[in-house]
C-alpha cells in the first residue's frame, strides 16, 4: 500500500511537473483574473452576436470595413502615411466566431499585402508577419509576443500574445496571408 501511494504521489507530481512553458504561462495570466475584452474597432469578446452584428453595420455605414473576399470576411484598409510608395499598406479581414450562447468568443483575421502578388515576393507573408507583429502589439499593449515551435509542416512556428484571459495567435498561412485569431482563452478552459 506505501509502495501504491509513494507510485500515485510521484506520477501526480511528475504530471504536474511536466506542464509546458505555455500552459504555465496560461495558467499565470489566467490565475490574474482579469478580463480584457478588446479587439478590433471597439467590438469585445463576450458581447451578443447582434450588437457584434450592429457594430459591424454601422462600420460598413461609415465606411471603415467593407466586405472582404467572401460573403463572411469584413475588409479594412491600413495605410501607412509616413509611406507614399504603399510598401507598407496591408489590410485585415475578419469574421467573429460565436459560442453556442451567441455570444463572441474570438475573432478570425487574415492580415494581407496590398500589393501581394504571387511574383513580389518582398509582399508575401514571411515578410508581412514582422509589420503585423509590431502593428498589434502597438494597438494591444501589454506582454510581447512569445515564439512557439510547433512540430507542423503546415504551420511550423506561432507567435502568441497573452494579457489576462485575451490571447492572440498569429502564424502565416499561406504567401498571402498572416493568420491572427484572438479569443477568450475563459472560453477553451
Amino acid at each position: 500500500m506505501v509502495v501504491q501511494n509513494v507510485f500515485l504521489f510521484v506520477l501526480i507530481f511528475s504530471l504536474l511537473g511536466c506542464q509546458s512553458e505555455y500552459d504555465k504561462w496560461v495558467d499565470q495570466e489566467l490565475a490574474r483574473n482579469v478580463k480584457i475584452d478588446s479587439v478590433f474597432f471597439d467590438l469585445r469578446l463576450g458581447e451578443s452576436k447582434e450588437v457584434y452584428f450592429k457594430k459591424c453595420w454601422d462600420l460598413n455605414h461609415d465606411r471603415i470595413i467593407t466586405q472582404g473576399r467572401s460573403y463572411h470576411l469584413l475588409k479594412h484598409n491600413y495605410t501607412d502615411t509616413t509611406e507614399m510608395d504603399g510598401k507598407n499598406d496591408f489590410y485585415i479581414e475578419f469574421q467573429g466566431v460565436f459560442n453556442k450562447d451567441n455570444k463572441v468568443k474570438g475573432l478570425d483575421a487574415k492580415f494581407s499585402h496590398r500589393l501581394w502578388s504571387i511574383w513580389s515576393q518582398e509582399y508575401h507573408a514571411d515578410k508581412l508577419l514582422p509589420k503585423v507583429l509590431d502593428s498589434l502589439s502597438k494597438w494591444f499593449p501589454g506582454n510581447a509576443f512569445t515564439p512557439f515551435d510547433l512540430d507542423s509542416d503546415s504551420i511550423p512556428r506561432v507567435y502568441v500574445k497573452i494579457d489576462g484571459d485575451r490571447r492572440f495567435r498569429v502564424y502565416p498561412i499561406d504567401t498571402r496571408d498572416v493568420a491572427v485569431k484572438i479569443d477568450d482563452l475563459n472560453e477553451n478552459n
